[in-house]
């Protein structure tokens, strides 16, 4: 929710309430003023009612878009770990032991680790329903196809895809303190620095100068104006001819 359409929605509660108890007031014989301050009153503490419950939805919505980057983060840190590694993982996670490469079980559930770029196949699931073992099996992957996850309800083999998988290294306390394939602060910052100084935006550097050097024109103070521009319009050139093509 954006933040001018959180004062808005505030606004709107206020005066809502603050013209229906307004009128209320008038029709049973009060007079102007007293109805004017207790409508002012009403309406007050609508504002605020409205202020708390948006507040506490507005930080709602922004804990679930951090929620879906976290657990994007970590499908992505799964999908690049080696199959040992994963295997590892996953023995510590559920305390389960070992049965080979990407399986492992627990006395209660057999598990097969599918953590790739590509979902999960509806061949994939059959190939696993084969394997022979008295405990129920579930699939814990990063995401699965439509009709491997229908097979797999036929099948009886549990799913758990991408939010399920967050939600128990989330419960774990298990989440990497740094993820596989996450960009470092610093190549962030050269990326934008690259990005700021592209031969694109040689033009927006151009007629920022034009406008600086157009005002020193008509300013009583142009040694400001000239000095910007001239930095400016050198900069444009300067990135024209060697800037990053983006």
């Amino acid at each position: 929710m954006k933040k001018s359409a959180f004062i808005s929605d505030i606004i709107f509660a206020f005066f809502t309430l603050f013209l229906c108890t307004l009128v209320l007031f008038r029709y049973t014989g009060i007079s102007l003023f007293p109805a004017l301050l207790l409508s002012a009153i009403c309406g007050t503490l609508a504002a605020c009612a409205a202020y708390a419950w948006l507040k506490s939805k507005r930080k709602s919505f922004f804990l679930k878009k951090s929620d879906e980057a976290q657990k994007e983060k970590l499908m992505l840190h799964l999908a690049l770990l080696s199959d040992e590694q994963k295997t590892r993982l996953f023995i510590e996670l559920l305390s389960a032991k070992r049965f080979g490469k990407l399986k492992v079980y627990t006395p209660e559930r057999f598990y097969s680790l599918r953590f790739s770029l590509a979902p999960v196949t509806a061949d994939e699931a059959l190939a696993y329903s084969r394997l022979k073992t008295g405990k129920p099996k579930t699939i814990l992957c990063s995401k699965i196809e439509e009709n491997a996850y229908k097979l797999c309800q036929k099948l009886g083999i549990q799913v758990q895809a991408g939010d399920e998988v967050y939600a128990l290294f989330k419960e774990k306390n298990a989440l990497p303190s740094s993820y596989l394939g996450e960009e470092s602060t610093e190549k962030k910052y050269g990326r934008r620095v690259r990005l700021w100084f592209s031969r694109a935006n040689a033009k927006g550097f151009l007629v920022c100068a034009a406008l600086l050097l157009l005002t020193a024109l008509i300013s009583p103070f142009p040694y400001y104006y000239l000095v910007f521009g001239s930095l400016l319009l050198l900069t444009s050139v300067v990135v024209r001819i060697f800037g990053a093509i983006p």
